[in-house]
């Protein structure tokens, strides 16, 4: 489920280290104030059946680029990173929403999608390793599509809180523990805690899903030094994006 946010930390990692061989740290841009949007608590009203998905060429203008989110590195995803939403498995059924969204692969009906990958500046500047990785998957869908796909993630957040076991094109991840996390964005959206890995000191990570129209994006955050916070510096960089 974490594959490929672990490959991008290590091979980040790798290439931070060279790099502090090689310069001291370079002072940073000022940081830009991203603007938050926040939400009513209730959910917006659905999008019209009749609403269209938007083209490739069109979702690709709208998704996350080098600069939208302050301290952040942002690449493309690359095609060992992303899944198909067939080469995803769950052991139990309910939980495979989920499952996909965190092997980068589609939830529901999505029509077209786009993939990213954000690295953040060390925290430890002698520590390479001190990073937060996020995915981050952009999804457009026909009519009422988003709006299913957020609810059946929301159903599989309440009924795998106990854990569930994924694969993720071929590769197997255990994930021991599920828990809520509030967040309002967008004209929906809900957050999970994943623990993975072995016992009480998995690997966690954040999952954020948040619907504007017919349009759903996912944010998965993993950290090697503690639990992330929720990325709210990249939901609001994809809201003000989507307009």
């Amino acid at each position: 489920m974490r594959t490929a946010l672990v490959r991008h930390a290590v091979l980040t990692a790798s290439a931070a280290s060279l790099a502090l061989l090689a310069t001291a740290c370079g002072a940073d841009k000022a940081d830009t104030k991203a603007e938050a949007k926040p939400s009513a608590s209730a959910p917006a009203p659905s999008p019209t059946p009749e609403a269209k998905a938007l083209a490739a060429a069109d979702l690709e203008k709208l998704t996350l680029a080098a600069g939208d989110v302050p301290k952040v590195t942002i690449k493309k995803a690359g095609a060992d990173d992303v899944a198909k939403a067939s080469e995803v498995t769950s052991d139990k059924p309910q939980c495979l929403p989920l499952a996909q969204a965190g092997g980068f692969a589609p939830v529901g009906n999505a029509v077209t999608t786009t993939e990213r990958i954000g690295a953040s500046e060390p925290a430890d500047p002698a520590n390479p390793m001190s990073m937060t990785l996020t995915s981050v998957q952009l999804a457009s869908y026909d009519g009422k599509g988003a709006e299913e796909a957020l609810a059946s993630m929301k159903a599989a957040g309440q009924a795998c809180t106990g854990g569930f076991v994924t694969t993720a094109k071929g590769e197997k991840t255990t994930i021991n523990a599920v828990a809520p996390v509030t967040v309002t964005a967008g004209d929906d959206a809900a957050g999970w805690a994943f623990t993975a890995g072995g016992g009480d000191e998995g690997l966690q990570s954040q999952m954020v899903a948040v619907r504007k129209g017919n349009n759903l994006f996912v944010l998965h955050s993993l950290s090697f030094t503690g639990k992330p916070p929720v990325p709210q510096a990249y939901i609001d960089a994809q809201l003000k994006k989507l307009g």
